[in-house]
C-alpha cells in the first residue's frame, strides 16, 4: 500500500454558498463556474437554496476528483519525493517513491478548507430569511454585491445567527 497519504486538494468550500447565492457565477473572477442552480432571489424556501447549495458542492467535489486521478497519476514521475521516501521502510524495501499510487490504497482526498462556513450561512439564510422572513432573498443578494456597504447591521445579523 502507498506508505504515504497527503491531501491531493484543496477546495475553498465557502465558494460553494456563494455559487448557490450567484447560479454558479463567481463574482470575483467575475466567471460562470459552477453549474446553474437558479435565480437565489427567487428562492421561496429553505429546500431551493440548500439543493443548490448541494449541486455546487457536487460539482466542485466532482471537478477536483477528475483532477486528482489525472495528478496522482503524474505526480511521482514529474514530483518525486526521494527524502520523505528515504524515511519510510516500505518505499526502501519496494524502491518505491512516496508518491506512487500503486498499492490498496490511493492518495485521493480533497482538504475542505471554510468548511464551517457552508452550515453557518445556511442556517442563518434559513433562520433570517424563510423562517423569521427578517430579510428577502433579493435583500441578502444585494448586501452581498454591494460588499455589506450600508447594510452593517444586517452583516451583523448573520454573523449572530450563523
Amino acid at each position: 500500500s502507498q506508505p504515504c497519504r497527503m491531501a491531493s486538494a484543496t477546495l475553498i468550500a465557502a465558494k460553494e454558498i456563494e455559487y448557490a447565492l450567484f447560479d454558479g457565477y463567481d463574482p470575483v473572477f467575475k466567471m460562470q463556474m459552477g453549474p446553474h442552480t437558479g435565480d437565489a432571489r427567487k428562492f421561496t424556501d429553505f429546500e431551493q437554496i440548500y439543493e443548490a447549495w448541494r449541486q455546487q458542492m457536487r460539482w466542485a467535489m466532482g471537478t477536483l476528483t477528475r483532477v486528482m486521478d489525472v495528478g496522482r497519476t503524474n505526480n511521482a514521475d514529474f514530483f518525486g519525493r526521494p527524502f520523505i521516501s528515504a524515511l519510510h521502510e516500505r518505499c526502501v524495501e519496494r524502491g518505491m517513491d512516496v508518491m506512487r499510487p500503486e498499492g490498496e490504497r490511493g492518495n485521493a482526498w480533497v482538504t475542505h478548507f471554510t468548511w464551517v462556513e457552508n452550515p453557518d450561512s445556511l442556517a442563518a439564510l434559513k433562520k433570517l430569511v424563510f423562517d423569521e422572513k427578517k430579510y428577502a432573498m433579493a435583500e441578502v443578494i444585494d448586501a452581498l454585491e454591494a460588499n455589506w456597504e450600508g447594510k452593517e447591521e444586517m452583516r451583523l445579523d448573520f454573523v449572530r445567527n450563523g
